[in-house]
């Protein structure tokens, strides 16, 4: 199992490692909720190896948590696994994809 992580540089996040339920920890929630209080933030999924429903349930709350704090949130590189998961569960028209 490998854990989820992320570098910040500005304004670009780059995650790394497994975005899924086993991985996602309540202190790793807690600390990404932080990286939303930027004006903008984009999202770089290139170095995610694995997802499941509760990276996508993640991806959605950083979502809903940059549209409370008025940040622009955009995503890069999505993983065809996280994107499939989206159109499956109807939220796909949610991910601001660039």
């Amino acid at each position: 199992m490998s854990n989820i992580d992320y570098s910040q540089q500005d304004d670009k996040v780059l995650l790394s490692g497994e975005l899924t339920r086993k991985t996602l920890s309540q202190f790793f929630e807690k600390k990404s909720l932080g990286l939303v209080k930027k004006s903008h933030l984009t999202l770089n999924f290139s170095s995610v190896t694995k997802t499941d429903t509760a990276g996508l349930a993640w991806l959605l709350m950083m979502i809903e948590r940059a549209k409370k704090t008025g940040c622009t949130l955009s995503l890069e590189a999505m993983p065809e696994e996280l994107i499939k998961l989206a159109t499956l569960s109807a939220v796909d028209g949610f991910l601001p994809l660039s």
